[in-house]
């Protein structure tokens, strides 16, 4: 009973964590984001995150072995990152960035779902509760109108982000379903994951255009490299391996509504920089942390 206590407060830390992370990487990848395309950026930090995961693997001794897990983890990985970021950042285009992640939030009830339909893992009547109440603040902030122009509503960026939600779903429920039935660790999966997407995304960068990475290598040598291999770090590196950690621990629905509430996070944020921050950001933060509050009952 003790054990199982720990695991979800394990998991529990782990999500929230990885939204954290991914708020500051957020801030990071906005300066860097001008000088790449979205393929670009996605490429450039699987190209660094990717070894980094199989460093700290080794350093931790592990060590992988071929199964069907691997090959299931990797597929989770090709549709969560190839094909999941892909739509994001299709949407993001389209849409704008507060109506892109709005969107987002058909993850957590997807994923939830999914975890109930194909591996009968549901949520408790209290987790429902507190994950509710977790989105509804996140989702009280986020669709604030926006302070500047947004694009208009399109019917292709609304698939797009739709498209987005249902493979990060997918692609969670996946690594869930491996981690749960192999004794492969966090890290590991994170790394088989992050390299098989990436590998896929590699090859369609390289068939896109002619000197395509050459193109990328340029551009990263024209800029200052820091705030995106900090982006990278936190983002990518970090992020995925407490999000692998978190649902090692807990239902992948959970893990997805804890880690929706990285805009809330980049509130702290917004008062360093000193920025001006709403009283609705500020009401929906604290709708989101008492639902937070009701998961660790």
């Amino acid at each position: 009973m003790t054990s199982d206590i720990t695991g979800e407060l394990t998991g529990q830390l782990a999500a929230l964590l990885a939204a954290a992370f991914w708020a500051v990487a957020t801030v990071l990848y906005h300066r860097a984001g001008s000088h790449f395309s979205p393929l670009q950026m996605n490429l450039v930090k699987g190209v660094v995150a990717t070894p980094l995961l199989l460093t700290m693997s080794l350093l931790l001794g592990n060590s992988l072995e071929l199964s069907s897990g691997l090959w299931l983890l990797a597929l989770s990985g090709i549709i969560g990152i190839t094909i999941g970021d892909s739509c994001h950042f299709a949407a993001l285009r389209r849409l704008g960035p507060w109506h892109a992640m709005l969107l987002e939030y058909l993850a957590p009830p997807l994923a939830a779902f999914m975890a109930w339909v194909f591996l009968s893992d549901g949520l408790s009547t209290i987790e429902i509760t507190g994950a509710v109440i977790t989105l509804s603040g996140v989702l009280w902030v986020v669709t604030e109108k926006a302070p500047d122009k947004q694009p208009a509503l399109s019917l292709s960026g609304i698939f797009f982000g739709c498209g987005a939600a249902l493979c990060q779903a997918t692609g969670l429920v996946m690594a869930f379903a491996v981690l749960m039935q192999s004794r492969v660790n966090a890290i590991d999966a994170a790394f088989v994951r992050l390299a098989a997407g990436s590998f896929l995304l590699a090859i369609i960068v390289g068939l896109s255009k002619r000197g395509a990475y050459n193109a990328i290598i340029k551009q990263v040598r024209s800029i200052n490299p820091l705030p995106l291999l900090g982006a990278i770090v936190f983002g990518t590196f970090l992020a995925i391996w407490l999000q692998q950690i978190s649902i090692a621990n807990i239902n992948p629905g959970l893990t997805q509504t804890l880690l929706s509430t990285a805009p809330l996070f980049l509130i702290p944020i917004s008062l360093l920089k000193k920025q001006r921050i709403t009283p609705r950001s500020i009401t929906g933060a604290l709708i989101s942390l008492g639902g937070v509050n009701i998961l660790f009952l």
